[in-house]
């Protein structure tokens, strides 16, 4: 259940964002389906152009040779993402801004004076600690 909350979430960032985060000037959504939509729809509209045609085959020869790296790598990471409340493969630095919220949020020197919360707050900000790093471990690695 938790799954599609994650994807709505990435759908209306998507739908709603107006940032034009590509150098080509076409619009790039965060949910791959609602992008693999977009780019079948821009096919149909431009048809009979040889050109859109080649683009159409590079582009799916380029997901098809990235994408089942890049999906095994993130999708280990899937608890990852729900521990620091970003939907599954935002982008690293809604990933970044979330995990600060959440240590301030939890920081057992906020709760020092319960020894109780003390303790689950140490152990939340340790989890949130390991899964941060395991997402900018893969960040990393997929970059390079």
């Amino acid at each position: 259940m938790p799954d599609i909350f994650d994807r709505l979430g990435s759908l209306f960032k998507s739908i709603f964002s107006e940032e034009d985060n590509s150098s080509s000037g076409k619009r790039q959504y965060y949910d791959e389906d609602m992008q693999e939509a977009w780019d079948e729809l821009e096919d149909y509209l431009n048809e009979g152009k040889a050109e859109t045609r080649e683009k159409t085959r590079r582009r799916e020869q380029a997901r098809a040779e990235k994408k089942p790296h890049v999906d095994r790598a993130r999708e280990k990471l899937r608890e990852d993402y729900a521990n620091l409340k970003v939907p599954f493969g935002a982008p690293f630095e809604d990933v970044k801004i979330s995990y600060k919220r959440l240590l301030r949020q939890y920081h057992p020197d906020k709760h020092a004076s319960d020894p109780q919360k003390f303790k689950l707050a140490t152990e939340i900000t340790s989890k949130l600690n390991q899964s941060f790093q395991r997402i900018e471990d893969c960040e990393q690695r997929l970059k390079s």
